[in-house]
């Protein structure tokens, strides 16, 4: 899969309402799991927030691949603008 691939899942799965329902769903029943879990349980505590690390990570990573998308236009756009100036120029 190219990059540009990848930016355009990800532009589409972030913009997909059942992902984001679900991102919000898992984050919210891990939050109440970590509520009731007991103040001795220290072991399922680490193990519920590690979850929530991940979960955010999942997040950023599908997020930075959208993001390749904004960059490759822009670099695109600035290539064009440059082009465009040096044959005014010459």
């Amino acid at each position: 899969m190219t990059p540009n691939e990848k930016a355009e899942s990800a532009r589409l799965l972030l913009g997909d309402p059942v992902i984001s329902a679900a991102f919000a769903d898992i984050r919210l029943g891990l939050v109440s799991k970590l509520e009731q879990t007991p103040m001795a349980d220290i072991e399922s505590q680490h193990e519920i927030a590690l979850t929530l690390q991940l979960l955010k990570q999942l997040r950023l990573q599908i997020e930075s691949y959208r993001q390749h998308a904004v960059i490759e236009e822009s670099h695109r756009k600035h290539e064009t603008f440059v082009q465009k100036m040096r044959q005014k120029l010459t």
